[in-house]
C-alpha cells in the first residue's frame, strides 16, 4: 500500500496563516478599540473613574447580581428547547446545570460557541448525548440568540431608531426572523449543499425568538441598572446603543467583546454624558455579568474532572 503523499510546505504553511488570521485579527481589532477607548477618555483621571465606582449604590448593584442570575436561568431555556428538539426530554434541573457552567465560561472566550459547546458535552455525554448532538445543541442556542436580537433590534430600530437610517435595518431584520419561521412552517427540511438541514416544529422556533429577546432583556438589564441617569436618555435608545456595540464586540472574536463593546457603547452615549460614570458602570458590569458566573463554574468543572479522575470504572 503506498504511502500518503505528505501536504506540500507552501499549503501547510497557508493552512497555518488562515488558523491565526481570525485571532489576529480579533486581536487587532481589540488593540484598535482599546486605544480609541483612551482617547475618549483623556481629562478623566484613574482617580474619577474609582470614586465613580465606589459611589455605584449599593443596591443597584444588588439588583444587577440579580438580574444576572435571572440572566443564567434564561440562558437554559435554550437547551431546554433545542434538547426537546433532538427527543431527549430530560428534566430542566438535569441539563441546566452544564447549560449555565457552559455559558459562564464561553461567555469569557475566543470562540463562545465552541468553548461552551465543548464543556456541555462534557457535562453531557456520561447520559448518552453523542457530540453531533451536543454540536446541534449549541448552534440551536447561538441561532436563537440573533435570532432573538433580529425580533428586537427590528422592532427598535423600526418604531423609534436612534438614528433614522436604522429604520431600513430594523424592516430587514423583521423580515429575516418571518422568513425563518416561514421557512420551519413550510419547509421544516432542505438541502444546502451536500447538507440536509431540519429545522425545529414552528413552536419551537418561536419559543427560540422568545428566548432570545428575554436573554438580551437580561444581559442589557444588568447593564442599565448599573449606568448613572443621563436626563433625556430613555431605556429604548439605550437599548438600541447596547445592540449596537454588541454587534462590534462580537465581530471582534474577543471575549465579552472587551474594549470593542465599551468603546462603541460609550461612543453611542448622547453628548455630555458622564463618562467616569459610566466607564465605572461599564467595569461593574463586566464583573457582575462576567467575572462572577465564572468563579462557581469553573469550580464545579473542576471538581466534576477530579471527579472523575478518582471515581472507580
Amino acid at each position: 500500500m503506498s504511502e500518503p503523499t505528505p501536504p506540500a510546505p507552501e499549503a501547510s504553511r497557508a493552512a497555518r496563516l488562515r488558523k491565526l488570521a481570525g485571532p489576529l485579527l480579533g486581536l487587532v481589532i481589540v488593540g484598535l478599540a482599546l486605544w480609541g477607548l483612551h482617547g475618549m477618555l483623556q481629562g478623566t483621571s484613574t482617580a474619577e473613574i474609582v470614586a465613580a465606582l465606589s459611589a455605584l449604590p449599593p443596591a443597584k448593584a444588588a439588583l444587577a447580581v440579580g438580574c444576572t442570575a435571572l440572566s443564567y436561568v434564561v440562558l437554559t431555556l435554550y437547551d431546554r428547547l433545542s434538547l426537546r428538539w433532538l427527543g431527549l426530554h430530560w428534566p430542566w434541573r438535569r441539563s441546566a446545570p452544564g447549560t449555565a457552567m457552559a455559558y459562564a465560561v464561553g461567555n469569557v472566550s475566543f470562540n463562545a460557541l465552541l468553548i461552551a459547546g465543548t464543556l456541555r458535552y462534557s457535562a453531557w455525554k456520561a447520559a448518552g448525548v453523542q457530540p453531533g448532538q451536543a454540536a446541534k445543541v449549541a448552534v440551536f442556542a447561538s441561532l436563537g440568540f440573533w435570532l432573538g436580537y433580529a425580533a428586537l433590534g427590528g422592532l427598535l430600530f423600526t418604531a423609534d431608531p436612534v438614528r433614522p437610517s436604522l429604520r431600513l435595518v430594523g424592516i430587514a431584520l423583521l423580515l429575516a426572523v418571518l422568513g425563518y419561521l416561514l421557512l420551519a412552517w413550510r419547509v421544516p427540511a432542505f438541502r444546502l449543499g451536500r447538507r440536509q438541514v431540519a429545522l425545529p416544529a414552528p413552536g419551537l422556533c418561536i419559543g427560540q425568538v422568545g428566548v432570545g429577546v428575554l436573554d438580551l432583556a437580561g444581559i442589557s438589564g444588568v447593564l442599565w441598572l448599573l449606568l448613572p441617569a443621563i436626563p433625556g436618555y430613555a431605556y429604548i435608545h439605550f437599548l438600541q446603543a447596547f445592540m449596537l456595540a454588541m454587534v462590534a464586540g462580537s465581530a471582534s472574536q474577543a471575549p465579552g467583546g472587551l474594549g470593542v463593546f465599551d468603546s462603541a457603547f460609550l461612543l453611542l452615549l448622547p453628548a455630555g454624558s458622564p463618562l467616569p460614570q459610566a466607564l465605572a458602570a461599564l467595569l461593574a458590569f463586566r464583573v457582575i455579568y462576567y467575572a462572577l458566573p465564572l468563579l462557581p463554574a469553573g469550580a464545579a468543572f473542576l471538581a466534576r474532572q477530579a471527579l472523575r479522575l478518582v471515581r472507580p470504572r
